[in-house]
């Protein structure tokens, strides 16, 4: 069993994860990550064009186990009427 925490960040706001949840081990603590990632991406409102949304799991230690990123881009190819 692991402990694993987990940081997120929108370039707006920061989450750091103080309490962590118990895994049955680091790939299931992965995909946590990857799903709790998808949801915060699938809800946000990008503020621009350009907008990247991160995960960083850690372990008791604090050292970075896992990491990732979305990012959302656009790109306007005639102007809005």
């Amino acid at each position: 069993m692991s402990r694993l925490y987990f940081d997120f960040d929108d370039g707006r706001s920061r989450f750091k994860d103080d309490e962590g949840m118990d895994f049955p081990n680091a790939e299931a603590g992965r995909t946590e990550a990857l799903k709790t990632l998808a949801e915060i991406a699938k809800d946000a409102i990008p503020r621009s064009d350009h907008q990247a949304i991160s995960a960083v799991m850690r372990d008791d230690s604090g050292a970075t186990v896992y990491s990732a990123e979305v990012t959302v881009s656009g790109e306007w190819h005639k102007p809005p009427s």
